[in-house]
């Protein structure tokens, strides 16, 4: 399995062919990028975070499958401080000739303030009728319950919140983790999404 950090790419578009498979890293990226699975048994898995304070952020993914037996898949999590905005469309296109495919998308978002706001708009075009779709998305902010335990347990407010969003980011990192990336191929990217933690307390 290829690994590949593109937060800072302005490719618009990156195609699979047969037999292809790749894990997708984007750290505060916005546009659209189409992910197309051109060849049969190509995999795509896409991690996205948006990590911010105070400013907004658009993100548009298509995942475009164009061939038969392929397989693609979208997790987006965006963690938001101060008057941050974060706007996500996904969008999993199916062509009649991709049957027999299998296409999800999660968007999940952390509000850490009152002002912050996350948008999701999920969208579905399927042509062939034997695939597998679904989507999922929500935008909670801080459970207190969780966090007043943390304190209670002799951590300061931020340590506690910090420790409730390493939770939540961490989740994708399992998933990458299980599609066979090792934890050095993850030690720059890990380390930039401790960067952005820390700016969302500065």
């Amino acid at each position: 399995m290829i690994f590949k950090d593109i937060s800072t790419e302005d490719i618009s578009t990156y195609t699979l062919k047969e037999n292809e498979q790749c894990i997708f890293f984007l750290l505060n990226r916005s546009g659209e990028i189409t992910f197309e699975l051109a060849g049969e048994h190509a995999k795509a898995h896409i991690f996205a975070f948006a990590l911010d304070k105070d400013s907004a952020q658009e993100l548009s993914i298509i995942q475009k499958h164009t061939a038969r037996h392929t397989t693609s898949e979208v997790m987006f999590r965006s963690v938001l401080s101060g008057k941050a905005e974060s706007h996500y469309r996904g969008l999993i296109h199916i062509t009649k000739s991709g049957n027999q495919s299998t296409a999800t998308q999660e968007s999940r978002a952390l509000l850490l303030s009152k002002e912050a706001r996350h948008t999701s708009i999920p969208s579905l075009e399927i042509l062939p009728r034997d695939v597998i779709c679904h989507h999922k998305a929500s935008a909670t902010p801080f459970n207190q319950d969780s966090l007043y335990y943390l304190e209670s347990r002799g951590l300061t407010k931020e340590q506690a919140s910090r420790t409730l969003i390493n939770g939540f980011i961490e989740t994708s990192f399992e998933a990458i983790l299980d599609q066979g990336v090792t934890e050095d191929m993850l030690k720059e990217v890990r380390q930039n999404i401790s960067e952005q933690i820390q700016k969302l307390y500065a």
